[in-house]
């Protein structure tokens, strides 16, 4: 399972980070290092959402 991080800017939607579950022993790490990332991005001035879903130019 893969979670991406999307941003919303008024040119449409923006992936900028992508984290996979298989990278971590279990699900707890996963959804504590999908929050970390968010608040990071947050504390950046980007506001960012998690999805399931990239957008349609993520590479």
């Amino acid at each position: 399972m893969k979670r991406y991080l999307n941003l919303k800017t008024v040119y449409g939607v923006e992936t900028v980070d992508q984290l996979n579950i298989k990278d971590f022993a279990d699900r707890s790490a996963f959804n504590k290092e999908l929050r970390r990332l968010k608040s990071e991005y947050q504390l950046a001035g980007m506001n960012v959402y998690s999805s399931q879903r990239c957008a349609s130019n993520w590479k």
